[in-house]
C-alpha cells in the first residue's frame, strides 16, 4: 500500500485525527478501569481495548505497556486538578480564610464531578505499581504548592517549620478526601470543605505569629 493511500482521510478524518481519537479513548478507559469502584477490576490490555473498543494494535500504537497507560492517565488527572485550582486562586484575595476555601472548594469539586479521579488518587489504583512512586511526586508538588502560596501570603521565606505544616496538612486532607470519597465521613461536599477550612485556617497560627 503507498504511503498517500494509508494515510488518506476516511470519512473526513485522516490516519492523525483517527489516531489522536483512538489514544483518547483508551486514555479514558484506563480511568474508567484505574477508577473504577469495584476493586476487583484489573488493567489489562485487554481490559482496556474492550472498555475504549479498540483492537490491541491500536494499544500499542500509542503506549508500550499498561504501565505506561496507567502512569499517563493518573498524570493528565492531577495535571488536570492543579490546574483548575490555581485557575481558582488566580484572583488575589487579602481574606485567608477566603483564600484558602477557594483552594480547597475547587480541588473538592474538581474530585466530586467526577468521582474516578478521587478513586484513581486514593483508592486501590495506587496498588498499581507504576503508580506508586507516582502517589510520592504528587505528594511532594502539592507540598510545594502549598508552600509557594503560604510563603506568597504571609510574606515568609522558606523555613523546615512552614515545609512540615505543608506536609502536615497536604497529608491530613488527603485522607479526609479518601475517607469522604469512600463514605466513611458522612458530610455534604460543603461540610468537607468548612472542616478542612477550619483545620488549614488553625495550622497557620505559627506563620502569622511570625514564627522562625
Amino acid at each position: 500500500m503507498s504511503t498517500s493511500a494509508s494515510v488518506r482521510p476516511y470519512g473526513g478524518i485522516n490516519a492523525e485525527q483517527r489516531a489522536a481519537e483512538r489514544r483518547e479513548r483508551l486514555l479514558e478507559a484506563g480511568l474508567d478501569l484505574l477508577g473504577s469502584a469495584d476493586e476487583s477490576v484489573a488493567l489489562t490490555v485487554r481490559g482496556v481495548c474492550s472498555q475504549a473498543g479498540v483492537v490491541a494494535r491500536y494499544f500499542y500504537e500509542g503506549f508500550t505497556d499498561v504501565d505506561a497507560l496507567a502512569v499517563e492517565v493518573y498524570e493528565r488527572v492531577i495535571q488536570n486538578l492543579v490546574t483548575e485550582t490555581l485557575a481558582a486562586l488566580t484572583v488575589p484575595s487579602n481574606d485567608e480564610r477566603q483564600q484558602i476555601r477557594t483552594g480547597l472548594t475547587a480541588i473538592v469539586a474538581h474530585l466530586a464531578a467526577d468521582p474516578r479521579r478521587g478513586r484513581l488518587m486514593f483508592g486501590t489504583a495506587l496498588t498499581h505499581p507504576a503508580l506508586t512512586a507516582k502517589r510520592l511526586e504528587m505528594v511532594r508538588m502539592f507540598t510545594g504548592l502549598l508552600t509557594a502560596q503560604a510563603e506568597s501570603f504571609y510574606k515568609t521565606e522558606p523555613t523546615a517549620r512552614l515545609d512540615a505544616i505543608a506536609r502536615f496538612l497536604v497529608g491530613g486532607f488527603g485522607e479526609a478526601l479518601t475517607a469522604w470519597q469512600h463514605g466513611d465521613v458522612d458530610l455534604s461536599q460543603s461540610e468537607l470543605v468548612d472542616v478542612c477550612v477550619e483545620m488549614f485556617t488553625s495550622s497557620a497560627d505559627p506563620l502569622r505569629q511570625g514564627s522562625p
